[in-house]
């Protein structure tokens, strides 16, 4: 008995050390992971867009490999491109027209006064909005340079393109060498059959949001609408919060333009409504509860990812959370903290897909 106690003590010990040695891995090489974790994710596009244009016939001629690869490329590069050149040029108008906004900003903090019946609102965030004002433009206006002139992405990039015929190649060698093999092979499938439909069922819901906000956001005249409702893309790919600070952006900044809380409340009825009847309806609905992971347990992840990554971190929480559940739970060792990450103490991906219920469960 004291020995299988001196042994689960010296277990969890030797995972709380395994845990913070990984943490501060992570954090120490915070900035080379995270553009390798881009440049996976650019990749990871090229090769879904590449697959789409290997679909394309004409009549027996099939196109190369080669130049469905430099076309996909091309094409996912030059869209980041020009979603850059947008964001970029939004952030330039917006720092333009500051000077202007700031009437509006003192009529629409005096009408908040009068509304919450509160004094010296106007006053105090009329100061802080003048002494942080350059700092913000600043940041703003030198984000999307900072992810333009991300060479190394772009290199990492190449590199994995031209190294992709060899990757599976290396792979099996690398089971060969460990009787575990057709196990891991299993748990990388199933880690890609979940990354493929969260990303794809994400990408579907977030840009539908992101349209219909923008079509809200033109026809109540708030200005700069293709940024926010870009924003409102991105930031859905953030559990829990992201919805609340995609909508809160637009919303503020009709604030901002119009000085009357008519139109807040009216952005912030609307593009929430679209947030909630996408997140509450459509998701489910595609995506069902293939992720299976506790609510408790994302907010902890999106807060622990955050703090390690930022954003890109926040931005990951959710599938890397996932692939953890299937991974923890392939080992004895491990099942316990996979059962608890789980929603309902069911380890795996709960669907449709038998293969991987068959993969995640150990069978």
């Amino acid at each position: 008995m004291k020995t299988e106690l001196n042994n689960s003590l010296a277990n969890a010990v030797n995972w709380i050390i395994l845990s913070v040695a990984t943490i501060a891995t992570l954090i120490y090489f915070n900035n080379f992971l995270k553009a390798l974790a881009i440049a996976v994710l650019i990749w990871y596009l090229i090769k879904k867009l590449r697959d789409l244009i290997a679909l394309v016939k004409l009549g027996n001629f099939k196109f190369p490999k080669w130049l469905i690869t430099i076309t996909s490329a091309v094409i996912v590069f030059l869209v980041i491109f020009l979603i850059i050149k947008i964001i970029s040029s939004n952030f330039q108008k917006l720092a333009e027209d500051m000077d202007s906004y700031k009437g509006n900003i003192s009529l629409a903090l005096k009408n908040l006064e009068q509304l919450l019946e509160i004094d010296d609102i106007e006053t105090s965030f009329s100061g802080l909005f003048d002494e942080h004002q350059q700092e913000v433009l600043v940041f703003a206006g030198s984000f999307a340079g900072v992810i333009g002139k991300s060479l190394m992405v772009v290199i990492y990039v190449i590199f994995m393109l031209m190294e992709e015929s060899l990757f599976n190649h290396k792979f099996n060698k690398i089971l060969a060498t460990t009787t575990q093999g057709k196990n891991i092979e299993k748990i990388g499938t199933a880690i890609t059959l979940l990354f493929d439909n969260y990303l794809s069922v994400k990408i579907f819901t977030s840009f539908l949001t992101g349209l219909l906000s923008y079509v809200i956001l033109l026809l109540l005249g708030v200005e700069l609408a293709a940024l926010w409702a870009f924003l409102i893309f991105l930031f859905n790919f953030i559990p829990m919060i992201g919805s609340v600070v995609a909508t809160a952006f637009p919303a503020l900044f009709a604030l901002v333009q119009n000085g009357s809380t008519n139109t807040f409340f009216l952005v912030l009825a609307l593009v929430g409504a679209v947030q909630i009847l996408v997140a509450n309806l459509v998701e489910p609905r595609i995506m069902g509860d293939r992720l299976n992971i506790s609510p408790l347990v994302v907010l902890l992840g999106l807060t622990l990812w955050g703090f390690i990554w930022g954003v890109a971190g926040m931005l990951l929480s959710v599938p890397i959370t996932a692939a953890l559940i299937i991974v923890f739970g392939q080992f004895e060792n491990t099942k316990p903290i996979a059962i608890l990450l789980t929603k309902n103490g069911e380890i795996g991906i709960v669907g449709k897909e038998k293969n991987t219920q068959d993969v995640t469960r150990g069978s």
